[in-house]
């Protein structure tokens, strides 16, 4: 799980009711002093959000004795759980970042001064920077969501790139030995494949369809299913961002859409064979699309791609009318 960290003072925390007792004097860090400090607004709700999906870590300027104070604040105002960790200075700030982030994942840093971002930085996540003690939390998450697609799609583009970069060297030699007796045979071990795993993928795509109240033989549920799969498990699908795509037809009986930018395509054509792209990729799109495990009833047509030169890749999943 990714984490996130979190400034406590002036961002998450407003202390200001106690500054007349002079700050980091002995009186400013009292137990009794420091409850009764208020949460900026907004806070705990939108932590209260992202506490599902990722892991909250704690970072405050104050003493390391105030620690108990610390937590016992943050829990009597409802923030989610998580590690603390507390340094006066910048320097023990950083130190602590440092091994912070041999033990977490982060996605994102969050505060309320310009130096939280030497923080962020260190961590190497997105900085998002608030007001003191009057940050704009509402759009937090979708601002953290969204550079989280943005890194997957970079991580994605990364792994097919050094992927076809390697198929690009090895490919052209074996074909020029085996001949397309090479593309025959690998369309073959794709089609065993899907063969042996269509028991389990039936039993799976059945229960999302029907988990989403969706029929498998109507083809308009089939468009919606599709467009929901796409996006629901996005942080472990290795093709997401790699395709831009838009619905084209979604009859009862006829479902089409087509591929309008394609990450495989323009790697292959940038190695100058889309060839093997095509028949790697493209051809076997069959194996899954065609008589697909959901209902074995619905027939694949794929009339153009990109890697053949089309202005996009149309797919088209029908069900013969009855003779």
């Amino acid at each position: 799980m990714k984490a996130i960290l979190v400034f406590i003072d002036g961002t998450i925390c407003d202390a200001s009711q106690r500054y007349h007792l002079g700050i980091g004097t002995p009186e400013f860090y009292r137990r009794e002093a420091m409850l009764k400090d208020v949460a900026v607004p907004g806070s705990v709700q939108c932590l209260q959000e992202l506490a599902p999906h990722y892991e909250l870590v704690y970072i405050g300027a104050r003493p390391i004795d105030t620690l108990p104070f610390t937590e016992e604040w943050l829990k009597q105002a409802g923030f989610p759980k998580g590690p603390v960790c507390l340094g006066e200075t910048q320097a023990e700030r950083l130190a602590l970042v440092r091994d912070l982030r041999e033990r977490f994942d982060f996605i994102a840093g969050i505060g309320d001064r310009w130096d939280d971002n030497e923080l962020h930085l260190e961590i190497g996540s997105l900085s998002i920077i608030l007001r003191e003690h009057a940050g704009d939390w509402a759009g937090v998450p979708q601002r953290i969501l969204s550079y989280q697609r943005q890194q997957k799609v970079k991580e994605n583009e990364a792994h097919l790139r050094g992927k076809i970069e390697g198929l690009a060297r090895v490919l052209p030699r074996l074909h020029a030995k085996y001949g397309d007796e090479l593309w025959e045979t690998y369309f073959q071990s794709v089609l065993q494949t899907a063969a042996a795993t269509r028991e389990e993928r039936a039993r799976e795509d059945r229960a999302s369809l029907a988990g989403h109240g969706l029929n498998p033989a109507d083809l308009r549920d089939v468009a919606q299913w599709m467009e929901i799969t796409r996006t629901e498990d996005w942080e472990n699908d290795p093709a997401f961002g790699l395709q831009d795509s838009e619905l084209v037809e979604a009859t009862e009986r006829r479902y089409v859409h087509r591929i309008t930018r394609c990450r495989y395509a323009e790697l292959w054509q940038g190695q100058g064979r889309p060839d093997i792209g095509y028949q790697i990729h493209c051809r076997c799109d069959a194996a899954w699309w065609d008589q697909p495990a959901w209902n074995p009833d619905v027939r694949f047509e794929q009339p153009q791609t990109l890697m053949q030169g089309n202005a996009g890749c149309l797919f088209v999943q029908y069900l013969p009318d009855a003779e």
